[in-house]
C-alpha cells in the first residue's frame, strides 16, 4: 500500500483564508458580505489587525469582483474552466495587486497558497497567472482616470455601464465623487426615538459611555465620531436609538404625517423609516399617527412587527399586500390623510453598504424598476385624499428612477389630479443646496457625508 504524502501546512496568513471563506459564501448562497463578515470574524478571533484586514479583503474584493476577473481572464487560457472557489482565490490576490498595490512577492506567494488550499492542482496555474497581473498592475487602470471614463471606471471597479450612466445624470466630476465614495467606509448616523426616552436623557447616556456625536440639522439625528463605540452602546441594544442614514431620516422628516389621521407608508421593509415617520410625528404633533405599513414580503413585516414592539413604536398596522394593487390589500383604509412611498430601487446612492449590488444590478434592472415605481405611484394616488401629500423616495441616483419616473406619473389620469410641492421651502437649511430647480431633493454622497437620496413631494389638488 503506497505510504501517503505528510499534508502540507498552509501558509495562508488568518485574514485571507477568513476573506476566502466569506467570499465563497457570498458567492454560494448570493448572499450579502456584511450578513457573513461579522460571525466569520468573531468565529476566528483574529487580532485586531488582522480582522481590519480580513474585512478590507472581503469588502474590497465584492465590490471590484467585475474588474478583478476581467484582469484574471486577460492571463487565463481558458477562464470558463476555472474552479469557482480557485477563482475567488485569485480574486483576492489580484485585489492586493491592483486596488491595494501590495508588493508583487507577497501577494503572488499568498494567492499561490491560496488556491492550493481549495484547488491543490492549480497552484501552477495561480503562479503564472498572478505574476502577469503583478507586472500589468504597474500600468492598471491603463489611462487617466481624470478623464477617461474606462480608466476611471476600472480605478474604481466599476461596471464600465454603470459609469456611463452615473456620467450621463450626474456629469463626470459628480460620477467620480459617487466611485470613489462607494469605495470607502459609511458614516455612522444615529436616529432618536422618541419612544424610549427623551433627547437629552439619550445624549447623556451616551456621553457617559464615551461615545461623541455631533448633532445633525434634522432633528434626532446625531452624527457618531466614533462607529464602533456608537454601535456598541448600550443605548442602541436598549432601542433608545437605531442606525439611519442622514438623507434617510431627512426623507421621513420631509414625508412624516402632517396630522393624527391614517397614514399609508408603501414599502415598509424592515421598519426603519417606520419609526422615523412616527418619531417626527410624536415630535411635531406630540402624538403618532394612525400609519399604515404595507410590505410585499411577509418575512419583512414580521421583521417590522417585532422591532416596532421592542422599540415601543404604537398605532402601527402592518400589512403585507402587494404596492402595483393596494387597493386589493385588506386592512386598508379607503382613503388617507398623507402617503408616503419609499420605492424599490437599483440603490446606486448606498453603495458604500450594499457593495454586491455595483455587480448584481444590470441596465434592464433600472428600465423594470422604473416601471414598477410607476405602478406603484399609480396603485397609491387614488388612496390620497384631496389636499394631502404623497411624498415619493429611492435611494439612487438614476434620472431614469427619479425625475422621469415622477414626470411621467404626473401625464397619467391619476398625476393630473396632483401639483409637484417645492421642498425649498421645508428642507433644513443645511440641505437647501440638495434641493433641485425642479423643487426636489437630491442628496450627493461624498466622503464622510451621507448617502444618496432622491426624493419628490406631490400634492393632490
Amino acid at each position: 500500500m503506497p505510504r501517503r504524502r505528510p499534508s502540507r501546512p498552509s501558509r495562508v496568513t488568518p485574514a485571507r483564508s477568513t476573506a476566502l471563506a466569506v467570499l465563497t459564501q457570498v458567492r454560494e448562497r448570493d448572499a450579502f458580505v456584511r450578513d457573513l463578515l461579522d460571525r466569520a470574524l468573531s468565529d476566528a478571533r483574529l487580532p485586531a489587525e488582522e480582522r481590519g484586514f480580513a474585512s478590507v479583503l472581503a469588502y474590497g474584493v465584492v465590490s471590484t469582483c467585475g474588474t478583478l476577473d476581467e484582469e484574471l481572464d486577460r492571463f487565463l487560457d481558458r477562464p470558463g474552466q476555472v474552479a469557482p472557489a480557485a477563482r475567488d482565490a485569485l480574486r483576492i490576490s489580484a485585489y492586493e495587486l491592483l486596488f491595494l498595490r501590495k508588493p508583487a512577492h507577497s501577494a503572488v506567494d499568498q494567492g499561490v497558497e491560496l488556491v492550493r488550499s481549495v484547488a491543490p492542482r492549480a497552484a501552477g496555474m495561480a503562479n503564472a497567472v498572478l505574476r502577469k497581473v503583478a507586472h500589468a498592475a504597474a500600468d492598471f487602470p491603463y489611462g487617466d482616470p481624470e478623464r477617461d471614463l474606462a480608466a476611471l471606471a476600472r480605478s474604481q471597479g466599476f461596471p464600465r455601464w454603470m459609469a456611463g450612466r452615473l456620467n450621463e445624470d450626474l456629469g463626470y466630476d459628480g460620477a467620480a465623487c459617487l466611485m470613489r465614495t462607494a469605495n470607502g467606509q459609511a458614516p455612522v448616523y444615529l436616529a432618536h426615538n422618541p419612544f424610549a426616552g427623551p433627547l437629552p436623557a439619550l445624549l447623556e447616556q451616551l456621553d457617559s459611555q464615551g461615545v461623541e456625536t455631533v448633532p445633525v440639522e434634522v432633528e434626532g439625528c446625531l452624527l457618531a465620531q466614533d462607529a464602533a463605540a456608537a454601535v456598541s452602546s448600550s443605548a442602541l441594544a436598549e432601542g433608545r436609538m437605531v442606525v439611519a442614514d442622514a438623507a434617510s431620516q431627512l426623507v421621513a422628516s420631509l414625508a412624516a404625517p402632517r396630522d393624527r389621521g391614517a397614514f399609508l407608508e408603501v414599502g415598509a421593509g424592515r421598519g426603519t423609516k417606520t419609526l422615523l415617520l412616527q418619531a417626527q410625528a410624536q415630535r411635531s404633533l406630540g402624538g403618532p399617527a394612525r400609519l399604515f405599513s404595507v410590505d410585499n414580503h411577509a418575512f419583512k413585516i414580521e421583521v417590522l412587527t417585532r422591532r416596532m414592539k421592542v422599540l415601543g413604536v404604537p398605532a402601527v398596522t402592518a400589512l403585507v399586500g402587494d404596492a402595483r394593487r393596494l387597493a386589493d390589500v385588506d386592512g386598508l383604509p379607503a382613503s388617507f390623510a398623507g402617503a408616503f412611498i419609499d420605492a424599490p430601487c437599483s440603490g446606486l446612492g448606498t453603495l458604500r453598504r450594499h457593495p454586491e449590488e455595483r455587480w448584481r444590478c444590470t441596465p434592464a434592472d433600472i428600465d423594470r424598476l422604473a416601471r414598477l415605481q410607476l405602478s406603484i405611484l399609480e396603485s397609491t394616488a387614488p388612496l390620497v385624499e384631496s389636499g394631502a401629500l404623497l411624498t415619493y423616495a429611492t435611494c439612487t441616483v438614476t434620472r431614469a428612477e427619479n425625475e422621469q419616473v415622477v414626470e411621467a406619473f404626473l401625464n397619467t389620469s391619476e398625476g393630473r389630479r396632483f401639483a409637484p410641492v417645492d421642498l425649498r421651502d421645508t428642507a433644513p437649511d443645511g440641505f437647501r443646496d440638495a434641493v433641485t430647480d425642479e423643487g426636489f431633493v437630491r442628496t450627493r454622497t461624498f466622503p464622510g457625508g451621507p448617502d444618496a437620496h432622491f426624493c419628490a413631494q406631490l400634492r393632490a389638488r
